[in-house]
């Protein structure tokens, strides 16, 4: 199951086209594989691996701290992926057209937030590597061609959908970090 994960994220990142034009062909309606298979590991890899980063690289072994870490990333990234779903299907059919099920948008999310979760594997594991954090700006151009190769979107709105699904996809973890910052203090690291 984790060599396929690993397998689709690597293909994401390093042959987007033919990915995404291999993901528009599932025919698949419930997206209870999704979640499965991609979505809930990608998550709890990242969780595991933060968890493990802050033990190796506090001077003091510090449990508590590692599993605050814990429960901020996964809150993190669990609540950005499903805002960032949700706006997207509330923002498509008014704005670019596109009447689209939610199964896909949560799909789109998933699967164009790649290199996010990817830059997050890295950064939890060797939070050393605070520079790492560039190339999230790649996430940019799966976008773009997610949007062209799996929703389909036209061509007059796909700039506009780009720009907007970019902020929304690097932006969303770090308003939700925010938020858990200001409503939960003594998550604070």
């Amino acid at each position: 199951m984790y060599k396929q994960l690993f397998i689709l994220l690597f293909n994401l990142i390093a042959s987007p086209v033919k990915t995404w034009e291999g993901l528009a062909e599932e025919q698949d309606t419930n997206n209870e594989n999704f979640h499965k298979s991609y979505l809930y590991p990608i998550i709890g890899i990242i969780a595991l691996l933060s968890f493990l980063g802050v033990l190796a690289y506090l001077k003091n072994f510090d449990l508590q701290i590692a599993l605050k870490t814990v429960i901020k990333v996964t809150i993190v990234y669990f609540a950005g992926f499903y805002l960032e779903a949700y706006c997207l299907f509330r923002i498509l059919p008014k704005y670019f057209g596109q009447e689209v099920k939610m199964y896909i948008c949560e799909r789109f999310t998933g699967y164009s937030s790649a290199v996010v979760y990817t830059v997050a594997m890295v950064a939890a594991l060797f939070p050393a590597l605070f520079f790492i954090q560039i190339f999230i700006f790649y996430a940019v151009y799966l976008i773009w061609l997610g949007a062209t190769h799996y929703l389909q979107i036209k061509e007059e709105y796909l700039t506009k959908f780009t720009i907007f699904a970019s902020i929304l996809i690097l932006f969303s973890p770090l308003l939700i970090q925010w938020l858990i910052s200001l409503l939960m203090p003594g998550l604070k690291l």
